[in-house]
């Protein structure tokens, strides 16, 4: 037998965009890298979209996609396709893959295990089955297998486990394996999340290596949804090595990464290495120590057989495996991914700044400029005309001073913008601010100062930025970029109305820590993206302010706050691990010795008085990425209450 071919299709998709994504899947089929593949394997969800949402529940969008599976089931009918959609059977929702094969639909395989932990709420939408099924549905006015099958194609045998399938504890391809599966495809919707990669990798490779087989990993790229980002990045691993890797965080409507193999190679490697299972796989036989009322489980069904048509024999190459990241690299593709995105699927022209003279706008600026490049590189140069943009109207910076900046803030603005060659203003804002004070003195009949009335006439200042910024976002037909780091709306340290203003957040992941770093970094040259900046180097030389009180105070936020290496390592313990007020004391003592422990406890009563009372800010700060192993969005990573005991 000839070598059989692979192609993983890594896909960039719009949810209920039905036409976009059919046309997307239908080129990636007639691709050139893909068109003597045996099996084209497509990420999950990708003819309706994962990010649907409520709209799951319309059954208009079930017909949409069944409709959109009969074109795709002809475009190539003498290989073996696999696409995802939700299905809807017996009053139950589905998230599954349908195969086709000469212009049929062979099969629907649902998803068994439905990821339902951090930024994912797959069970609010789909159901899952509790073992293994084996039914016929009408599809289409088609009669179609519905259920856990393994397959055979040109003596090949592979099966389906469906993104969190294969991240369960239990792993559906334990049963396919002992069926005598040769290869195992995992097609996805995995988040992207600094050094989730490397997990993935080990996991697979792992699962190969156990079960002597090839898995192949898929996986949707992008901003697909405005909050999630998807990195690509398909791979192949076979018994224990990875033989092939896409690229990651790609630009393009789609990737795609192939691997061919003589079938010969996995069944000698599981000749040799395969184990047989003692105990045998059957909760039914572990013994069971019961702590409380016996309650009798079920025993699952065993593995179903369908059997496809054979294909041609082919021979192919795969792709070269892709460069690792480092993290601050991964940080940097991955939100420029999410700002292009974000920009082309809002159908916008562009992104207005309030550029401040500090980190976090800095960032931002650096981001788009950035992210312009990568398009460029990866689509061609007429990728900006042909989405309707104007490469020098793409980034509108705007410095708004007061008496209270000083003048390092507006030369590192000016500076930046003028590395990135963006349009940059400079206007005054006391004229207003003052105005606006007048005001409500005339109204309270008193007279407002600093000792007294501190922060109202700090706050006063942010919030008058943000009218004069939205209007000229709202000028340049842009989106308005908020700047806040996820340390900010832990603690608060944010104007509601004011700073905290912005059509979406792409720093609100990480932490100040993580983005004081990153500009490090780049200054060294480490980041193959982004060259080193003047603009930065003044940046750095600088502590960072919100520049609100008078100049004569010397504002400093971690004067205000803590230092904010403190600050992240008390939010990491508190929020994503859970400890304890003396367990994270204890961290806390041994991280920064040079802290006596009755500071370092105040700071830690201090972060959680101000935790408490923030859970209002954070349910109203713009829409964020999600770039960290967790997140503080109440919508899609970290929810807590507004009212509490700690409020």
């Amino acid at each position: 037998m000839t070598k059989y071919k692979i192609a993983a299709v890594s896909l960039n998709t719009t949810p209920l965009d039905f036409q976009g994504n059919f046309e997307n899947i239908r080129s990636a089929i007639q691709s050139p890298d893909s068109r003597d593949a045996n099996i084209i394997l497509f990420p999950e969800l990708c003819i309706s979209g994962y990010g649907c949402e409520d709209a799951f529940y319309r059954p208009s969008l079930w017909e949409k996609a069944a409709e959109n599976l009969d074109k795709i089931k002809i475009i190539s009918p003498n290989q073996v396709v696999v696409v995802g959609l939700p299905v809807f059977v017996e009053s139950y929702l589905y998230n599954c893959m349908a195969v086709l094969s000469h212009g049929k639909v062979q099969a629907i395989v649902p998803k068994l295990n439905l990821a339902n932990t951090g930024v994912h709420y797959e069970r609010r939408w789909f159901h899952s089955p509790q073992s293994f099924q084996n039914k016929t549905i009408s599809l289409n006015k088609q009669k179609v297998p519905f259920g856990n099958f393994i397959f055979l194609d040109q003596s090949i045998r592979f099966a389906i486990e469906i993104c969190e399938d294969s991240w369960s504890a239990l792993k559906p391809s334990q049963f396919y394996n002992l069926s005598g599966v040769d290869v195992l495809l995992s097609p996805g919707a995995s988040h992207f999340a600094l050094g989730k990669q490397k997990i993935r990798r080990q996991i697979f490779a792992e699962t190969s290596r156990n079960q002597n087989n090839l898995q192949v990993f898929t996986n949707l790229c992008g901003n697909e949804s405005g909050r999630i980002i998807f990195e690509g990045g398909a791979f192949f691993a076979s018994c224990g090595n990875l033989v092939s890797e896409g690229q990651r965080l790609h630009f393009t409507p789609y990737a795609i990464t192939t691997h061919s193999f003589h079938p010969s190679e996995i069944r000698a490697a599981k000749a040799r290495n395969l184990r047989e299972p003692h105990p045998k796989t059957n909760s039914e036989e572990v013994p069971t120590i019961t702590l409380g009322e016996v309650i009798p489980s079920e025993k699952s069904d065993q593995t179903r057989l369908l059997v496809l048509d054979k294909r041609e024999e082919t021979n192919s190459k795969s792709l070269p495996t892709t460069i690792d990241l480092s993290p601050f690299e991964e940080f940097t593709k991955a939100v420029c991914l999410g700002l292009f995105d974000y920009l082309r699927k809002s159908k916008t022209k562009g992104y207005t700044l309030s550029l401040s003279g500090g980190a976090d706008s800095a960032t931002c600026a650096i981001l788009v400029s950035t992210f312009v490049t990568i398009a460029k590189e990866e689509n061609g140069e007429g990728i900006l005309s042909k989405l309707g943009w104007n490469e020098k109207n793409l980034l509108v910076t705007l410095y708004q001073k007061t008496k209270n900046n000083s003048p390092i803030t507006e030369e590192i603005a000016k500076t930046l913008s003028e590395e990135l060659d963006c349009e940059f203003h400079s206007i005054s804002i006391d004229e207003i601010v003052s105005s606006s004070v007048s005001l409500i003195e005339s109204v309270k009949g008193i007279n407002l100062n600093w000792k007294e009335h501190d922060l109202a006439l700090q706050n006063i200042q942010a919030r008058v930025r943000s009218p004069l910024i939205w209007l000229l976002a709202n000028l340049n037909g842009h989106l308005l970029l908020s700047t806040g780091n996820r340390s900010e709306a832990a603690v608060g340290y944010t104007t509601m109305d004011g700073d905290s203003s912005g059509s979406i957040a792409p720093l609100a992941g990480v932490s100040k820590e993580f983005l004081l770093d990153w500009l490090d970094d780049i200054q060294k040259g480490n980041n193959r993206y982004i060259t080193p900046k003047h603009s930065i180097q003044m940046l750095r030389n600088t502590k960072p302010t919100a520049e609100l009180k008078p100049l004569a105070e010397h504002q400093e936020d971690e004067k205000d706050l803590m230092p904010y290496p403190i600050l992240n390592s008390i939010e990491h313990k508190i929020v994503f691990l859970a400890m304890t007020e003396m367990d994270v004391l204890d961290g806390l003592s041994k991280e920064f010795p040079w802290e006596s422990k009755e500071q370092l406890f105040g700071y830690i009563q201090k972060f959680k008085k101000l935790f408490g009372i923030s859970q209002w800010k954070r349910e109203r700060l713009p829409p964020s990425f999600h770039l960290d192993e967790y997140g503080l969005d109440p919508k899609s990573s970290y929810r807590f209450p507004i009212l509490s005991n700690e409020t």
